[in-house]
Parts: C-alpha cells; sequence; structure tokens
C-alpha cells in the first residue's frame, strides 16, 4: 500500500504537484535574480541618511552654545543628506518630468536652507519650499548620483513623503543607509537548483506516463 503512490495515477497526481510547486518556487526566485541583475530602464532613488544633530543634549559646559540664523534661534538644528541616484539602466531626462513638474520630498521638519555639499556647490534644480525639498525637471544620467544637504531647525523623525509625476520612470525613497543591488551566489543557486527540480519531476512524469 505504501508503494502505491508511486503506481499508476497516484504517481502522476503526485509527480505533478511537485513540478508545480518547483516551477513556482524557480519563477519567484527567477523574478528577483532579474530584478537585482536587469533593473529597470529608468529608476530614480532617493535615499535620505540618517540626519545629523549640531548639538546634542550632553553639551556640559557649553550649555550657552547656540546655533541661529539670522537672529533666530533654531530649535534642534539638523542637517540632513539627501542622496538622488539613477539606478535604472538609461538617464532621466528633463522630459520625463511630467509638464515640468519636480519630485518634491516634504521632510515634514522646517527647513531653513539649502547647503553646500563640501567641496562644490547645491547641484542646480533643487529648491527649498517650507519643509520640502523640490528638484528638477533635470537631466540624470545613469549612475549619476547628486547630493543635496539642507539644514533643518528641528527633527521629530517623521513620515517623509514623496510626490512625484515623472513618466516611464520607477521613483522610490530609501531611509537610512544603502546597498548596491546584487544577486548572491545563494540566489543564483536556489534558482538554478529549483529550476533544475522542476525540469527532473517533469520529465520522470512524462517517462512513467508513456510506460504505462
Amino acid at each position: 500500500m505504501a508503494l502505491d503512490i508511486f503506481e499508476g495515477k497516484g504517481f502522476n497526481g503526485a509527480t505533478l504537484a511537485v513540478a508545480v510547486l518547483a516551477l513556482l518556487v524557480a519563477g519567484v526566485a527567477a523574478y528577483f535574480a532579474r530584478e537585482a541583475l536587469f533593473p529597470p530602464k529608468r529608476r530614480i532613488t532617493i535615499h535620505v541618511l540618517t540626519p545629523v544633530r549640531l548639538l546634542t543634549g550632553a553639551r556640559v559646559g557649553l550649555e550657552d552654545v547656540e546655533v541661529s540664523r539670522r537672529g533666530r534661534v533654531l530649535p534642534d538644528p539638523h542637517v540632513i543628506t539627501i542622496l538622488i541616484r539613477n539606478t535604472g539602466r538609461h538617464a532621466v531626462a528633463s522630459e520625463q518630468f511630467d509638464q515640468g513638474r519636480p519630485l518634491t520630498i516634504d521632510l515634514q521638519s522646517p527647513i531653513e536652507a539649502l547647503l553646500n555639499p563640501a567641496g562644490g556647490q547645491a547641484p542646480s534644480g533643487v529648491v527649498v519650499e517650507g519643509t520640502s525639498v523640490c528638484f528638477g525637471p533635470e537631466l540624470v544620467r545613469r549612475k549619476q548620483e547628486i547630493p543635496i544637504q539642507v539644514l533643518a531647525s528641528e527633527w521629530g523623525d517623521p513620515e517623509i513623503t514623496l510626490t512625484e509625476h515623472l513618466v516611464d520612470t520607477e521613483c522610490r525613497v530609501q531611509l537610512g543607509g544603502f546597498e548596491q543591488p546584487r544577486v548572491t551566489r545563494r540566489a543564483e543557486a536556489v534558482a538554478t537548483a529549483s529550476a533544475s527540480v522542476g525540469v527532473t519531476v517533469s520529465i520522470i512524469a512524462l517517462v512513467n506516463d508513456l510506460l504505462n
């Protein structure tokens, strides 16, 4: 009785179920491998790095130190760095900004000034409005990285929102650190093994059908 599953219709049903499951796993693995190896033709990734606080709470002996701008003391000043990176396969032209509307990154914190990154000037196409940083329309070349730094009067770990009107371009926001997308050897091995299992089981089922 225990061997009945390997005979006739029982074997066919079992092998078919295993083959379908293996092919599904192989398809999922292949999808993620393709996403890492072949990103969309146009994609903008916006990295908002962890803000840097200018004055810490434990400044013993420096209680009278404060940061002010235009005669106004900033309650809890932070420097926020934003990296706009082209992580797609092609450049994002200014024409991709539908009707000339910019990318708008709302930091939900009052922005005091647009700063010049170390060793350079503030990038073109960047405007600060209230709590938002606006970028574009502007050409973003393939693999180009555009650093933006702003001074905020305070920071309460708000929920950052993005408004974009890019045509045929994927756009996403990442907070904190980031890594280059890559396919690990484990992912490649899983995809290959899953596909091999699916093909092998399908062949076994086909041979069994021919013999019965």
